[in-house]
């Protein structure tokens, strides 16, 4: 597996008698993760297996149900239990405005034009996505910063040279907890 592949989701369970799954999505809406003819399923990136999808539907409000070629059984699908969905980033449609989560990792952050650390996860907490920042080694007091994804914060996304900066407002240091 040569593409690079990013997680959209976790085979939940099975649904019924006839292999059909049942699929938690991380892609938005939910039912983005039926717009993808192939998933790669394996725990890790490195351990994916290729499968077609043959017919991927919303369950009810929030649930995903998916048949997937070569599944035909219930045993067969139980095997998938836990398993991660993945799909290469060549078939993501990103808009200008928009970011892969997964390309925005190990992005330098910089306040006032200061190196202040990385990016190292996101979070989506539903009023808005959350960017958690570690601090720089050169830091004065270790931490990390949990701030909101939004147009007043993030003031510039560069990802040609991996670099976010960021506006902290003011009552923003609520926002960084120390590590000692």
């Amino acid at each position: 597996m040569t593409d690079t592949l990013v997680c959209v989701g976790t085979i939940l369970g099975v649904h019924g008698l006839k292999g059909t799954l049942t699929v938690y999505s991380d892609t938005r809406p939910a039912s983005g993760i039926a717009g993808y003819s192939c998933w790669y399923l394996g725990m890790t990136a490195e351990s994916v297996k290729a499968y077609s999808v043959g017919r991927c539907w919303q369950h009810g409000n929030k649930g995903m149900l998916a048949e997937l070629e070569g599944v035909t059984t219930r045993t067969q699908a139980e095997q998938l239990k836990k398993i991660k969905i993945w799909v290469s980033t060549d078939e993501i449609e990103v808009g200008d405005d928009e970011y892969l989560w997964e390309a925005l990792l190990g992005c330098d952050v910089y306040v006032e034009g200061r190196l202040t650390g990385s990016v190292v996860a996101l979070e989506a907490y539903g009023a808005q996505d959350i960017i958690v920042v570690k601090t720089s080694v050169s830091a004065e007091v270790q931490g990390e910063w949990m701030l909101p994804f939004t147009e007043d914060v993030i003031q510039l996304v560069d990802m040609e040279n991996r670099r976010v900066d960021v506006c902290l407002l003011d009552g923003m240091d609520a926002c960084f907890t120390p590590k000692s």
